[in-house]
């Protein structure tokens, strides 16, 4: 056959099969729960990962290819009411043969509803943001992430049926879903062992058939307080894992989140001792 008959084929083919949506957000590789700062309470996170083994191509043109990516994001957040907390994602990426680069920035309102100390949990999680190209095509995105759970101490159950859209580039205002769950048992020792699952299903109008849906999972160790403990000021998230389906291309990913919380806003300043 000849060569521009081939192009032509795999041209009709893109355009008539379903695409794939934007990859997961690998700057923020995690399952949310409904919590947020108190009111003046500030909060840091650092997100870290590594892609081991990862995709080496470029998805398009300019692309950094994930393998043996790294990656690291800063989180500032303050809570605003107990219902509510803002926040931002301060983006950086290093690649071989790329350097030590900025890779966007977005923020974030978080909504959650009053929450017993055991039980139901549920809100919602609002980003938008930009990203350059070498990071994404998409330029301008957003991401609504619902926050369905339930914990009784031992056990957390939590789901996050993530759905977002392209504010610009060909795809835009085109919703993507990429839904991410956790399962976790808490071992009353200080720490939770548990699973995390990723998921890349396509656009909501058009879902990738089975053979096609990049799926990934991670085992995951988390510092937790024995049931009815208080939680400590720090929050530390552990992970090994990657893709589990051909569509995820046996990708190997190590994560690390990293949160303290901060001194309020309203702090008064303590009294020095005398003399």
């Amino acid at each position: 056959m000849p060569a521009r008959s081939r192009l032509a084929l795999g041209a009709l083919a893109a355009l008539l099969l379903p695409h794939a949506a934007s990859p997961i957000d690998r700057f923020e590789i995690q399952v949310y729960e409904a919590e947020v700062n108190e009111p003046g309470d500030l909060g840091l996170e650092v997100h870290a990962n590594y892609t081991a083994r990862g995709t080496r191509t470029p998805a398009y043109p300019g692309e950094i290819p994930p393998h043996r990516a790294f990656r690291l994001t800063l989180e500032p957040a303050v809570g605003v009411a107990r219902w509510l907390e803002l926040g931002g994602y301060l983006l950086t990426v290093a690649a071989p043969g790329e350097g030590y680069r900025f890779a966007g920035a977005k923020l974030r309102a978080k909504l959650v509803a009053p929450r017993e100390e055991r039980g139901l949990f549920y809100g919602l999680n609002v980003e938008v943001g930009r990203v350059p190209h070498a990071v994404s095509d998409e330029g301008w995105a957003n991401e609504f992430r619902p926050i369905l759970g339930w914990g009784d101490g031992t056990w957390l159950l939590d789901l996050n049926p993530i759905f977002g859209f392209s504010l610009s580039g060909a795809e835009r205002f085109r919703p993507d879903l990429e839904p991410a769950a956790k399962v976790s048992w808490n071992t009353q020792r200080g720490f939770a062992l548990g699973v995390e699952w990723y998921a890349e299903l396509g656009f909501v109008d058009a879902l990738l058939p089975a053979s096609r849906q990049a799926h990934y999972a991670f085992l995951v160790l988390d510092l937790a307080a024995p049931a009815g403990g208080a939680a400590g000021p720090w929050e530390l998230n552990l992970a090994v894992g990657g893709g589990v389906t051909s569509a995820a291309d046996q990708q190997l990913l190590v994560k690390v989140i990293v949160g303290r919380g901060l001194p309020r806003l309203d702090a008064a300043p303590r009294p020095r001792p005398g003399p």
